[in-house]
């Protein structure tokens, strides 16, 4: 097999991969803030005591951000030349 060909099917085979990962992080981002929807807006959250359900958002809005962040480094990589 040529060079040439080996080579375009690893670059497609790196893309096929950043776009699972990309589709994975923004599945997670959409999941992490629903958790924090439902435990801040849905009447049946009231269960969970006060303290802990704080605990909870706190730790579900932090890890959005970071999957944020990730998800624009992924983006601002594709835009860089």
């Amino acid at each position: 097999m040529s060079r040439a060909f080996l080579k375009e099917n690893d670059d497609q085979q790196s893309y096929l991969e950043w776009q699972k990962l990309l589709k994975d992080r923004e599945e997670l981002l959409r999941i992490l803030e629903k958790k924090r929807k439902y435990l801040l807006e849905d009447p049946a959250a009231e269960s969970i005591p006060e303290e802990k359900r704080q605990e909870m958002v706190a730790k579900y809005e932090s890890e959005a951000e970071e999957v944020k962040r990730l998800l624009d480094e992924m983006l601002a990589e594709i835009r860089t030349p």
